[in-house]
């Protein structure tokens, strides 16, 4: 029998982490600023903004969240509550798993939606500082410029981000465009650059597989059902990472009911995400020669460590946030 060794080993140390609040290191005033209407391409590829967060203009800079611009630069990004820094980093294997498919998803809604963020008017922001670290050297905001903070979302200048990380900025005034050309984007002049066909969203021709894999031909799509297993707990174990640092980046911008409402809405994303992951694992398992009775045993092997490392979540966020969720 197959065993899962889908684990949360950190998640005490991530949850004491995040103790540290978030308004220690906010200004008290928020900031009324103007949401705008902006298509945002990355490497050729047009990226819509993740449900309820928008890009913003503050003193002629366009502002957008974070983790979209990160993820849109292909790098994974940490948020550290007790110093107040963030780390924008390569990924790691399993990390590129999410970073991949939340392009993908990314650039579908795109696709449906035309590309471009709504504009929805005045919106108040808070701003925060924030130590930023790219690839373990810091980088400081030029001067006159501020992160900001909304509804849990940190929102940082896309120009000063995406330079930090090494890619061209370019603001297309015409059209609303924000434009970000990488170094190996402009080097392959798009010869191996381009999206790849399909749900590939890697730096070139797109092999076979489920979009998740990088370009350069793609990676071998898993063919055994001990290979299928072993990258669902790769997903799961990235999906885990994602989920801590949702979670986090909540603590010390909410409070009270407001930050159980908000991190429930959290362990809800995660687990429609999570019965995504694994109704697909159960379809290739079957694909692949499982018996039903074998693909049933290793999926329950994951349901069983997620719903008891969700109880874990909610037994530490009583202990050591003084919440119940």
């Amino acid at each position: 029998m197959r065993k899962s060794k889908f684990t949360l080993p950190g998640i005490a140390l991530s949850l004491l982490l995040a103790v540290a609040p978030l308004s220690a290191s906010a200004a008290s005033k928020t900031v009324t600023v103007d949401t705008q209407a902006v298509t945002m391409k990355f490497d050729g590829q047009t990226l819509a903004l993740p449900t309820g967060q928008a890009a913003f203009t503050y003193q002629s800079r366009v502002y957008i969240p974070l983790r979209f611009v990160s993820y849109a630069l292909q790098k994974n990004v940490v948020w550290d509550g007790t110093k107040a820094t963030v780390t924008v980093a390569e990924p790691t294997s399993s990390q590129a798993v999410v970073l991949k498919e939340y392009l993908m998803n990314s650039a579908a809604t795109a696709k449906a939606n035309g590309g471009k963020s709504a504009a929805t008017g005045k919106i108040k922001v808070t701003p925060v500082n924030v130590k930023f670290l790219f690839d373990g050297a810091e980088k400081k905001l030029p001067e006159g410029q501020q992160a900001f903070s909304l509804n849990g979302t940190i929102y940082v200048p896309v120009r000063f981000i995406s330079e930090s990380a090494g890619t061209t900025i370019n603001w297309d005034s015409k059209t609303g465009a924000v434009i970000g050309l990488s170094k190996a984007y402009q080097e392959s002049n798009g010869s191996g650059g381009n999206s790849g066909t399909g749900n590939g969203t890697g730096g070139g021709t797109t092999g076979e597989g489920d979009g998740t894999s990088a370009g350069g031909g793609g990676a071998v799509t898993p063919k055994t059902v001990d290979e299928i297993a072993a990258q669902t707990e790769q997903t799961l174990e990235a999906m885990r990472d994602s989920c801590i640092e949702s979670i986090i980046d909540l603590v010390g911008v909410y409070e009270g009911d407001k930050l159980i409402e908000q991190a429930n809405k959290k362990l809800a994303s995660c687990q429609t995400k999570f019965e995504s992951t694994v109704k697909s694992a159960e379809t290739k398992l079957k694909a692949a020669g499982a018996t039903d009775a074998e693909a049933q045993t290793i999926i329950q092997g994951y349901r069983d460590t997620y719903n008891a490392e969700i109880k874990k979540w909610r037994e530490l966020a009583e202990q050591y946030l003084g919440i119940k969720l």
